[in-house]
C-alpha cells in the first residue's frame, strides 16, 4: 500500500508537470490540441502564438502547424497559402514520412512544385547581391543553396535550361570561395548607431549614410515597367528559364560539326519572349527554327523592388551535329 501510494503520487506530480511546462509552451500546447482533433483551437492557439513577434525558428513552426490544421479541416487555400509561408522561410522543407500521413506531403509537394521556381529566382538574386557586394561568405553559401535547390526532385524546369543555370552558378562559386581565400581577415563590426532625434541623423552616420538609412524602398514606377534590363543592371534579380527547349529532329541536324550561335531576347513582365534576333547566325535554316522556337520559351520575369520587369538576354545555342 506503500509503494502503491509513492507510485500515485510521482504520477499526479509527473503529470502536473508535464500540464504546467506545456501551458508555459503555446506551440506544445497547440500541437496537443491537434493531436487531439481540436484543430479550431490549435489554430487559435497557433493565432495567438503568431500576434506576438517569436523567433524565426518559431514563425517556421507556428506555420508548419497551422497548415497541418488546416489541410485537416480541408481549408485548402488557406492551408496553401501556410505552406507558402513555411517555404518562403525554408524553401527545402518538406514533412517526412514519420511527421505526416501521405496525403499531407502530397499536399506539400504540390505547392512546392508551382513555388520553388520563385524561391529559386529569390536565392540566386540574393546571393549575386552578396557577390557584387563582395560579400564572398555569403555568396558562396547563398550560390551553394541555389546547386542544392536546383537538384530538388520537386523543382519543375526545362532540364537545358536547369544545366545552363547549374554551370553559371557553380562558375559563381568557384569564383566567390577563390576571392574569399583571398581576401583579408573582416574588420571588427562597428558600434551600433544611437538612435537619433526626431528628424536627425544616426549619432556617427555621414551624410550619405544618413541619406541611405532615411531613404524609403522606392517602389518599381512606369519608367522600370517600360525600360528593358540587362546584365549590367545590379539591382534587377535575372528572369529564371522554366521552358527553354529547341526542337530538332534527329534528321534536322547537321551533318559533322556542330552549329552555334546566339539569339537575343526581349522577356517581357509576364515571362513570354516579346521578340527575339539572332545575334550569330547558326545558317538561315537554323536560325529561322531558332526564332520559330522562342515563341514557345517561358521565363519567370526579371524583378525590380519586387516588381517584374522586362529583361534583355543572350542565350547561346549549340545544335550537336550527327
Amino acid at each position: 500500500m506503500k509503494y502503491l501510494c509513492i507510485g500515485l503520487i510521482a504520477f499526479v506530480v509527473s503529470f502536473v508537470t508535464v500540464r504546467a511546462v506545456r501551458a508555459q509552451d503555446p506551440l506544445a500546447a497547440a500541437k496537443d490540441l491537434y493531436a487531439a482533433a481540436q484543430y479550431e483551437e490549435a489554430l487559435k492557439a497557433l493565432d495567438a502564438l503568431a500576434a506576438s513577434p517569436p523567433s524565426p525558428g518559431i514563425v517556421l513552426a507556428v506555420q508548419q502547424q497551422r497548415a497541418l490544421c488546416l489541410l485537416a479541416l480541408s481549408r485548402k487555400a488557406e492551408a496553401e497559402r501556410a505552406i507558402e509561408a513555411v517555404l518562403d522561410i525554408d524553401p527545402f522543407y518538406e514533412p517526412s514520412e514519420d511527421d505526416a500521413a501521405p496525403w499531407v506531403r502530397t499536399a506539400f509537394r504540390e505547392v512546392r512544385q508551382r513555388v520553388l521556381p520563385g524561391a529559386l529566382q529569390q536565392l540566386y538574386g540574393r546571393a549575386k547581391q552578396a557577390f557584387d557586394r563582395k560579400a564572398w561568405p555569403e555568396a558562396s553559401s547563398g550560390f551553394s543553396d541555389v546547386l542544392k535547390l536546383l537538384d530538388d526532385k520537386d523543382l519543375t524546369l526545362d532540364k537545358g535550361a536547369q544545366a545552363d543555370m547549374r554551370m553559371v552558378v557553380q562558375g559563381f562559386l568557384d569564383l566567390a570561395k577563390a576571392a574569399a581565400e583571398m581576401s583579408p581577415p573582416a574588420a571588427p563590426p562597428r558600434a551600433p548607431a544611437q538612435e537619433p532625434p526626431a528628424g536627425g541623423k544616426p549619432a556617427g552616420a555621414s551624410e550619405p549614410e544618413a541619406a541611405a538609412a532615411a531613404a524609403p524602398a522606392k517602389p518599381a514606377t512606369p519608367e522600370d515597367q517600360s525600360r528593358v534590363y540587362d546584365a549590367t543592371a545590379t539591382d534587377v534579380v535575372p528572369p529564371l528559364p522554366l521552358r527553354q527547349s529547341l526542337p530538332i529532329a534527329e534528321a534536322q541536324r547537321p551533318i559533322g560539326a556542330s552549329k552555334e550561335g546566339t539569339v537575343e531576347i526581349v522577356i517581357a513582365a509576364n515571362g513570354t519572349v516579346e521578340s527575339s534576333s539572332i545575334r550569330q547566325s547558326l545558317g538561315i535554316a537554323y536560325d529561322a527554327i531558332v526564332l520559330q522556337a522562342t515563341a514557345n520559351w517561358r521565363y519567370r520575369a526579371a524583378m525590380k523592388g519586387g516588381k517584374p520587369v522586362r529583361y534583355r538576354r543572350l542565350v547561346r545555342i549549340v545544335i550537336p551535329g550527327r
